[in-house]
Formats: C-alpha cells, sequence, structure tokens
C-alpha cells in the first residue's frame, strides 16, 4: 500500500512538472478538492477528508518549490546589475565601452547546495 502511494505521489509530482500538462493538472486538482466525487467520500468522519488533505498537501508543496526554484534561477540571471548609483543620463554619456561596463557590478552566490533531482 505504501509503495502504491509513494508511486502515485511520484507521478503527480512528475506530471505537476511538466510545462504543458501543469495548468490542467492544477485545474483537475482544484476541481477534484471542490467536487463532492471523492475515492473516500467525505460523509465519513475523518477518512473523507484523507485524499483531500493529502492531495492538497502534495499540491502546495509542490507548487512552493517550483516557485522557489523559479526564483532562484531568476536570481541566478540576475548576476549583472546596474549600479544604483549611476543614472541613465551618466551612464549613456561614457565614450568607451570599459567605461559603461564600469556602471554594472556583477552578482556572485557563493552559498553552495546540493539539490537532487529526479532525471527529466
Amino acid at each position: 500500500m505504501n509503495a502504491l502511494l509513494s508511486t502515485l505521489a511520484l507521478t503527480y509530482r512528475t506530471i505537476l512538472r511538466n510545462p504543458q500538462s501543469r495548468g490542467w493538472v492544477i485545474l483537475g486538482s482544484l476541481i477534484y478538492l471542490i467536487s463532492p466525487l471523492d475515492f473516500s467520500p467525505d460523509i465519513l468522519p475523518i477518512l473523507g477528508q484523507i485524499d483531500d488533505v493529502a492531495l492538497m498537501a502534495l499540491l502546495v508543496s509542490e507548487l512552493s518549490k517550483m516557485v522557489v526554484e523559479s526564483v532562484r534561477d531568476r536570481s541566478l540571471f540576475a548576476g549583472f546589475r546596474r549600479d544604483p548609483s549611476q543614472t541613465d543620463a551618466t551612464a549613456g554619456s561614457t565614450p568607451n565601452r570599459a567605461a559603461a561596463d564600469a556602471n554594472y557590478t556583477q552578482t556572485i552566490d557563493v552559498e553552495a547546495t546540493t539539490i537532487d533531482r529526479p532525471n527529466r
């Protein structure tokens, strides 16, 4: 039973990570949470809410991971940032490329982390 649940959770995460099907999976998950038709009916006191809570927890955790990864990826591409002390007028009046590049600073993140991702 535990292997079946693990396989279902992994399959759900894999499908949710696919950009082509992500919207449909989120929409289907929200419809399932709102719908009165469930694998375990909501009339049962505790068993009825288990599937809803599990699906919601899985959906929220995966969406939050994707948001964090998206923000992290964007911060990697924002390595060159404009120096706020330079205005557009002073930056555009530099006569050569070396002086123009002096108006930009490069930010390098030195925090090393290891992320284990499944092969895509």
